[in-house]
């Protein structure tokens, strides 16, 4: 028996390093070249969809500031500049806590409408500084802002947004805190005594010390509308197909209450309007404003001056710019995959394009395809495929994936499987960024149970991809860096 014994751990051994030899040959290319085959509107917008989709772009695109007097140009105007390398404000959206002043600063990878990426600090500089992470240096001290850069915000590190988990008495917080302030502006003469002491940045590096901060990063905002124009029938359809296979490697996948809930990475939110009121550009996160901060003609809106805590405004209140920004989101394409290889192929089909060919299982919670409805308002939305490779429903991820924050009927380690498309040209991955390779991600996403967590329902999956050969676990690869 102890001969039996040891040989059976030597043969456990000797296959555990196997696999991570096998693992040190598989690597991930990185962004694919070519055109983003992103970025567009949707074929087959009538007029005037077409002209609320250009005019959503504009007001995503402008660089804004804080009153109506300060504005470089005509509010809504033309700069004559590239939005990525804008100089000159053009609206009037910037509120006193913010993270960007560019909706297109979190959503330029690899172009305006997609995730986060980089770009160039100072324009004025003639190009002599290669593009960086755009909260590092260019906007926090953009018009001669003071503000202090988290840790967290690297050179060239994701784009970040902060989260508290608890509040000061113990008790579940979970909100945006805004990174910045607008203490210090060059461009806006009517808030003078307006200083760091009135409008302090939270302490970031505190909370960091005591483990009490979690990031989320920017998600793409590509093929909303036809993700908005699925039915909760087709979401609920394609999940009872897929019930065999999921029960065999352990995953279940649930809605946030309703699969109506589709938005944000815990399905938080419904309807597209909601999901960009929400955004840090138009749902400022106020906490009991100084009126010397917020001068006349402040963009702020003035109920929110005197509010006791962090809080967005009321579903009542939807901004008009929502609607616009919501127009431009609901109308923009969804990116197209690039020409796939062989290799991509046979990535493809080891990934899994249905219950009919499950693969190693990955589609089990990437679903390959869904149907918008046969009636939808806009009938560019009406009866198309959408390759988004999401269920659109939450999984529970395990305890080193877990964020601790609860959203809806969401707990803290539960995410809703991001679509995938577009995959091929994101820099980061995962909810909070935290690594640039495709590998790695795909590892992160095994984890036992722990921290009052149950294990991740990704654990099957991501041991029969570690047990592929290095030329198969490189053909997954392959395949999603083509989408």
């Amino acid at each position: 028996m102890f001969r039996s014994s040891v040989g059976f751990v030597l043969i456990f051994l000797c296959a555990m390093a196997s696999t991570d030899n096998a693992l040190a040959l598989v690597k991930d290319t990185g962004l694919r070249t070519g055109q983003p085959g992103a970025g567009g509107p949707i074929n087959g917008l009538n007029t005037f969809e077409l002209a609320l989709f250009n005019e959503g772009k504009a007001r995503v695109e402008a660089l804004e500031t804080t009153c109506e007097t300060c504005v470089s140009v005509l509010s809504g105007g033309p700069t004559g500049e590239s939005p990525l390398l804008a100089t000159r404000t053009s609206a009037t959206g910037l509120n006193a806590r913010f993270n960007a002043d560019q909706c297109i600063a979190c959503h330029s990878q690899p172009t305006i409408g997609g995730a986060g990426g980089f770009l160039i600090p100072n324009p004025k500089e003639g190009g002599n500084r290669v593009a960086e992470n755009p909260l590092f240096d260019l906007i926090p001290h953009r018009f001669g802002q003071g503000n202090k850069v988290p840790t967290f915000i690297q050179q060239y590190g994701p784009i970040r947004i902060a989260r508290f988990v608890k509040n000061p008495d113990g008790t579940p917080d979970g909100r945006i805190y805004p990174l910045f302030t607008i203490v210090g502006r060059s461009d806006d003469k009517t808030i003078p005594q307006c200083n760091a002491q009135l409008l302090p940045q939270p302490n970031f590096e505190s909370e960091l010390k005591k483990g009490n901060i979690v990031f989320r990063i920017p998600l793409p905002l590509f093929g909303l509308g036809l993700i908005e124009a699925i039915p909760d029938a087709e979401i609920l359809m394609r999940h009872r197909a897929s019930a065999a296979y999921r029960m065999q490697n352990g995953i279940s996948g649930v809605p946030n209450g309703s699969v109506s809930y589709r938005f944000g990475w815990k399905a938080q939110h419904k309807a597209l309007e909601r999901f960009t009121n929400a955004s840090d550009d138009f749902a400022p996160q106020m906490k009991k404003i100084d009126p010397k901060c917020v001068g006349p003609n402040t963009h702020v809106a003035q109920e929110l001056l005197n509010a006791a805590a962090f809080e967005a405004p009321s579903a009542d209140f939807i901004n008009p710019l929502v609607l616009l920004a919501t127009s431009f989101m609901r109308y923009l394409d969804a990116p197209l995959p690039a020409p796939m290889s062989s290799l991509a192929q046979r990535g493809k089909t080891l990934f899994g394009t249905g219950p009919e060919q499950p693969g190693i299982g990955c589609v089990a919670c990437h679903t390959a395809q869904m149907n918008t409805a046969d009636k939808v308002s806009t009938a560019a939305l009406q009866n198309q495929t959408v390759n988004l490779y999401s269920d659109l429903l939450l999984h529970r991820m395990g305890s080193s994936l877990a964020d601790n924050i609860s959203q809806g009927q969401a707990k803290g380690d539960m995410f809703r499987t991001p679509p995938l498309w577009g995959l091929g040209q994101r820099r980061f991955f995962l909810h909070d960024g935290r690594t640039d390779d495709l590998l790695q991600a795909i590892e992160a996403h095994a984890a036992p149970a722990g921290n009052g967590y149950p294990a991740s329902e990704a654990n099957a999956v991501i041991t029969r991809f570690k047990l592929l050969p290095p030329a198969d676990q490189q053909a997954i690869l392959s395949f999603l860096r083509a989408l």
